[in-house]
């Protein structure tokens, strides 16, 4: 059976801010049981994950998709890409956004911005089941604890909302991360660690050896 993986940062190994090798990824722990192929790519909104699975990756044939994405979709921003691209561009905006980060970022995030609207997600999940069709299952994005709440505030709603959005349309091949304990989450509160990624390489073959894609 043919594996084809599609991730964010989450499907990768770690050196910060605590270390997963590539051997306890739990991509390379389902590669020990199928011929698994695996695209990631750390920071990719599914609208950049979609532009690579229509170009490219679809022509692996699969038997199986797996996605794995949908967190930075949907955290809340304080600036859009445009507006981070643009500070980030020159020296003295750098600066004055270092000084000033403090008191304005609580104001930006009023705005409610996300990298990936509603709307765009909503489509862009849409278009990976017309790509896949009955192959593919999707890896819901993993719940806000409170820690991460407080670093980012309204975190935990969006992801409820952007994972309902998942389930309404990938309905039983939606893999549910609900109910992980936040002791297999990394200090940053949303990569997984060694036991995480143990922990979601089983919930993935739990899921794809009895839910058939046919």
């Amino acid at each position: 059976m043919k594996l084809l993986i599609i991730t964010d940062s989450l499907g990768y190994p770690r050196i910060t801010p605590e270390i997963v090798n590539y051997d306890e990824t739990w991509c390379h722990l389902l590669s020990k049981q199928y011929d698994a192929y695996q695209f990631s790519f750390g920071g990719a909104t599914v609208l950049l994950l979609l532009k690579q699975a229509k170009g490219y990756l679809q022509l692996y044939r699969p038997d199986i998709v797996i996605v794995q994405a949908g967190i930075v979709d949907c955290a809340p921003r304080a600036l859009t890409k445009k507006e981070n691209y643009l500070i980030n561009k020159y020296w003295i905006t750098r600066k004055l956004m270092r000084i000033c980060a403090g008191k304005i970022i609580p104001v930006l995030r009023k705005r409610n911005i996300a990298y990936t609207s509603l709307s765009q997600f909503e489509k862009s999940v849409l278009e990976f089941k017309k790509l896949f069709h009955n192959k593919l299952f999707w890896v819901g994005i993993l719940p806000a604890g409170i820690d991460y709440e407080q670093k980012n505030p309204g975190i935990k709603n969006r992801i409820c909302v952007y994972n309902q959005i998942v389930r309404d349309y990938i309905e039983n091949r939606f893999i549910d991360m609900s109910e992980i304990d936040q002791k297999y989450l990394m200090s940053d509160h949303h990569h997984l660690n060694i036991f995480g990624h143990k922990y979601l390489a089983e919930k993935v073959i739990e899921k794809i050896t009895t839910v058939s894609p046919l």
